[in-house]
């Protein structure tokens, strides 16, 4: 009895023996997870683009592989820039749409881009494509040709009329620059998401396109105390404080008729206006609209919106307005995360 115990025994303790083993070698070989590959890239067609923006488009599948994702894109097939994608990280087996917004580009010029994929060990590139920014719209300003008008130019080779009015010299043309004068691009907006988000610069066009009628701007780019001391009128210029709007608004005898000295005439930007509305002074206020802070667009050839670097709270900022059917200069707030107008003064 106990010699066929003792077998029983030692046979049993022998396959415990042999199973820990067994599960410790199958611990030691199995896999931690699905072995990496090498992420595969598709350049898609541009859909949505303008005269000086596009939204570059691809897919990415990092095939269980951290990989970083950007986009190159430049004049030629040698491209030049370099942008992050949108998500710019991937790391699972699945085909992911990416995007970019570029900004700063050249109406009716050509651009190479193609999606660019990068891992640890290696970097794997999508197909080559191109698109075409749209064309220039020429920008009919009706100025006054009884004045003599100077002129300016800033950092982007954007050339502006300018005109002294009292002891002020102002741009007469609304702002359309996106870079800062010492050379840092100034982000280009179009999600109405990530506008209503922002507490930093961006810009962007009335219904992104509208470049005629200037740059759409929040006052994080026109407060240097809100952007780091940046500037983004031409050298020399700067943007006028709430003090210095009501300077020529009562030199030209006050908010209540000073619209009509300060509007275009005509209709090729407003909707309508009265035989009061005369341009004397040569401003040429044009109606640009504005975006409201939660992104969405309004009142263009209705309304001119233009800030002023003087905030009126925390959340909100002073500025002028101008509408079609008044010759007046109202004096109001916006939220600072509103887009609207500029004008530059001399310094």
């Amino acid at each position: 009895m106990r010699l066929i115990y003792k077998i029983k025994t030692d046979f049993t303790i022998l396959l415990l023996t042999l199973a820990i083993i067994i599960t410790s070698c199958k611990k030691d070989n199995d896999p931690e997870g699905p072995e990496p590959g090498t992420p595969e890239a598709t350049t898609n067609q541009v859909a949505l683009f303008g005269q000086k923006w596009a939204r570059l488009a691809g897919s990415v599948n990092a095939n269980n592989n951290r990989t970083l994702v950007y986009f190159e894109y430049g004049p030629s097939n040698s491209y030049g820039f370099t942008i992050s994608a949108d998500p710019d990280t991937l790391t699972d087996n699945t085909s992911t749409s990416v995007s970019a917004v570029v900004s700063g580009l050249i109406p009716g010029k050509t651009y190479n881009y193609r999606v660019k994929a990068v891992t640890a060990s290696e970097t794997v590139y999508g197909n080559d494509l191109t698109f075409k920014t749209s064309d220039t719209i020429k920008n009919v300003i009706v100025f006054n040709p009884g004045l003599t008008y100077g002129n300016v130019t800033d950092i982007d080779g954007n050339k502006y009329k300018t005109i002294q009015i009292g002891v002020q010299t102002w741009m007469a043309e609304n702002l359309n620059a996106v870079t800062f004068s010492d050379g840092t691009a100034i982000p280009f907006v179009r999600e109405s998401t990530v506008w209503a988000g922002l507490s930093t610069p961006g810009y962007c066009w009335y219904n992104y396109d509208s470049i005629s009628y200037g740059g759409l701007y929040n006052w994080y780019v026109v407060s240097s105390t809100a952007n780091g001391g940046k500037n983004v009128c031409p050298a020399g210029w700067h943007i006028p404080s709430d003090a210095e709007w009501e300077t020529m608004v009562t030199y030209l005898g006050g908010g209540e008729s000073a619209g009509g000295k300060l509007k275009e005439t005509g209709t090729t930007h407003w909707v309508s206006t009265s035989p009061a509305t005369t341009n004397e002074t040569g401003f040429t206020a044009i109606p640009a609209g504005y975006r409201y802070f939660a992104g969405s667009f309004n009142s263009i050839k209705r309304y001119g919106y233009w800030w002023s670097s003087t905030g009126s709270s925390t959340s909100d900022a002073y500025c002028r307005n101008m509408n079609y059917g008044y010759n007046s200069v109202e004096k109001t707030s916006s939220s600072k995360k509103s887009g609207l107008s500029v004008r530059c003064i001399k310094d």
